[in-house]
C-alpha cells in the first residue's frame, strides 16, 4: 500500500478530544455489514483498517487479524459506509434571520456524515472558514464540498445571493469562488440563460453545478448539463399546469400534489432525465417537517439548539398549520413514488438533509431520510446505497469513498443494533471513522448541545 495511504490526519488538541480510536491497525469484528453497494447485508464480518484505508473485508471466521491490531468486538452492531450527503448547510435558515451553525460540523459527523456538499450558503465566507478549520484538523467535521453564495439573475454582487447577468459575469463569479475553494455552484433562480452561463463557466474549470429550480424545468436543466437536481418531484415545475418558459409558476411546490405521478407524461419526463445521466438529490425529510400531523420536534434534536433559536423553532412548529407554507401529506407520498420510479428507470438518486427552522437539524435530518426512503419502498440496503455510494458517484468520488471495500478511505459508521430490521436504530451511532480515525458520537453530540444556531 502506498505510503500516502498510511498517513494519518494531523489533529489539534481541540479535535483530538473527540477521538476514541486512533491506532495504526484496527479490526472491527463480528459486525453486520451493509457495504453501500446495494448488496444484501452480510452477517458476522470483519473489517480491517490500516492507516487511513480499508485493508480487507471478509467473514470473521476466515479473515486474519494482523498482529498488534486493536480488536473491537462489535457483536450486535452494524457497520455502514460514512454518509455522503448532498444538500447540507452550515447556517440555519427559515428563522427571522440566518444564523451560523459551526456546531453543525460536530452534528454531521456525530450522525455519520463524513462527506457533505453544501448546497449554497447565506453565510458563504463563514462557511469557507469552517471548511478551512476542518481541513486543518482544528476541529472535527465532515469533508466539505462548498458551493459558495446562491446564484440568481440580476445585478447583486454582494451578500448571500449573487446576480449573474452575462457569460462574463458567470466566469468572474466562478473564478472568484473557485479561488476560495468552491467545487460546486448552486443556481437558485433565473432563466435558462443564467443556468447555461454558470454551467459553461463551471465545466470549463471541471467544477459542477446544482440547482433548486423553478423557472427552469428539470428536463431543460438536464439537457443543459446540470450536474445534480435538488429536491425531486416537489420542485419539478414542468408538472405545474400552465408553466411558461423561464417563468416560475406561482403554484410550484403545491400544484404537484394534484399531479398523477403514474401518468404517461410524468413517466416520460423521468425517462428523459434518466437518459441524460442527470442525478437527483432526495430531501424527503425536510419537506416532511412542513406537514402538519407528521412534523415533529425531536427532544434530542431540540437540546442541540441555542436557547433563542430553540424558542423560535418551537414557535414555528406551533404555528405550522397557519403558516404560509405547508406540504400536503399526499404530496410527500408522490415525491416518494417519483423517486422510486426514477431509480427503477435507471436514475442515480442521492440524498441530503437541507436543515431548516422547522426543527430539521444536521445529522438528525440525514438519518431521518433513511427512515423515509425505507417508508418509500426502498430496501434498507438500497436506501443506504442512496445515502453513501450514490452520493460519492454524484460527487465523482466513488473510487475513494462511499462503500466498504478494500483500498477505499476508512469512512465507517458503527451503529448499535440492526437498522435493517428496525429503521429507527439508525440513530444509535456509537463511533464514526473518518480516514481511519474513530470519533465518539456521544462526545460530539454533547459538545454541540445548546450551540446550534447561536445568534
Amino acid at each position: 500500500m502506498p505510503l500516502a495511504a498510511q498517513q494519518r490526519p494531523a489533529l489539534a488538541p481541540a479535535a483530538r478530544a473527540f477521538v476514541s480510536v486512533d491506532e495504526p491497525v484496527v479490526a472491527l469484528t463480528h459486525v453486520r455489514l451493509v457495504d453501500g453497494t446495494g448488496a444484501p447485508a452480510r452477517q458476522d464480518q470483519t473489517v480491517i483498517v490500516r492507516g487511513t484505508r480499508i485493508e480487507s473485508v471478509g467473514p470473521a471466521a476466515t479473515t486474519p487479524i494482523p498482529a498488534g491490531a486493536r480488536v473491537m468486538d462489535l457483536s450486535g452492531h452494524t457497520v455502514i459506509p460514512g454518509l455522503v450527503s448532498l444538500h447540507e448547510h452550515t447556517y440555519f435558515g427559515g428563522l427571522s434571520r440566518s444564523v451560523p451553525m459551526n456546531a453543525s460540523a460536530y452534528l454531521y459527523l456525530a450522525f455519520g456524515v463524513t462527506t457533505a456538499m453544501t448546497a449554497g450558503s447565506q453565510l458563504p465566507d463563514e462557511e469557507v472558514e469552517l471548511k478551512r478549520a476542518i481541513d486543518a484538523g482544528r476541529m472535527p467535521g465532515p469533508r466539505l464540498h462548498i458551493a459558495g453564495p446562491y446564484i440568481t439573475a440580476g445585478t447583486r454582487r454582494t451578500g448571500a445571493f449573487r446576480g449573474v447577468d452575462s457569460p462574463e459575469e458567470a466566469r468572474r463569479f466562478v473564478d472568484e469562488w473557485a479561488g476560495k475553494g468552491a467545487t460546486w455552484f448552486k443556481v437558485m433562480s433565473g432563466p435558462r440563460e443564467v443556468l447555461s452561463w454558470v454551467i459553461e463557466a463551471a465545466h470549463a474549470r471541471r467544477l459542477r453545478v446544482t440547482g433548486h429550480l423553478c423557472a427552469v424545468t428539470f428536463g431543460e436543466a438536464a439537457e443543459l448539463g446540470i450536474d445534480a437536481l435538488q429536491h425531486g418531484f416537489i420542485t419539478a415545475s414542468e408538472y405545474v399546469p400552465g408553466k411558461r418558459p423561464d417563468v416560475c409558476p406561482p403554484g410550484n411546490q403545491r400544484a404537484q400534489a394534484d399531479v398523477d405521478v403514474a401518468s404517461p407524461a410524468v413517466q416520460e419526463s423521468i425517462r428523459r432525465i434518466v437518459a441524460t445521466g442527470t442525478p437527483v438529490v432526495s430531501t424527503l425529510g425536510v419537506y416532511e417537517s412542513f406537514i402538519p400531523g407528521r412534523a415533529r420536534l425531536d427532544s434530542s434534536a431540540m437540546a442541540m439548539l441555542a436557547p433563542a433559536t430553540r424558542r423560535e423553532v418551537e414557535a414555528n412548529h406551533a404555528g405550522l398549520a397557519e403558516s404560509g407554507f405547508t406540504v400536503p401529506e399526499r404530496l410527500l407520498e408522490k415525491m416518494m413514488r417519483w423517486e422510486r420510479d426514477f431509480v427503477t428507470a435507471g436514475g442515480l438518486l442521492g440524498a441530503g438533509s437541507d436543515p431548516w427552522g422547522t426543527g430539521f437539524l444536521p445529522g438528525f435530518g440525514n438519518l431521518r431520510n433513511y427512515e423515509l426512503l425505507v417508508e418509500a419502498g426502498f430496501a434498507p440496503e438500497q436506501a443506504i446505497q442512496v445515502m453513501t455510494l450514490n452520493g460519492a458517484r454524484i460527487l465523482g468520488e466513488e473510487a475513494r469513498i462511499g462503500s466498504v471495500e478494500p483500498g477505499k478511505a476508512a469512512d465507517l459508521v458503527v451503529i448499535r443494533g440492526d437498522p435493517l430490521g428496525t429503521p429507527s436504530a439508525i440513530y444509535e451511532v456509537t463511533t464514526i471513522f473518518r480516514d481511519g480515525i474513530g470519533y465518539d458520537s456521544a462526545r460530539l453530540r454533547e459538545f454541540a448541545k445548546g450551540k446550534v444556531g447561536i445568534y
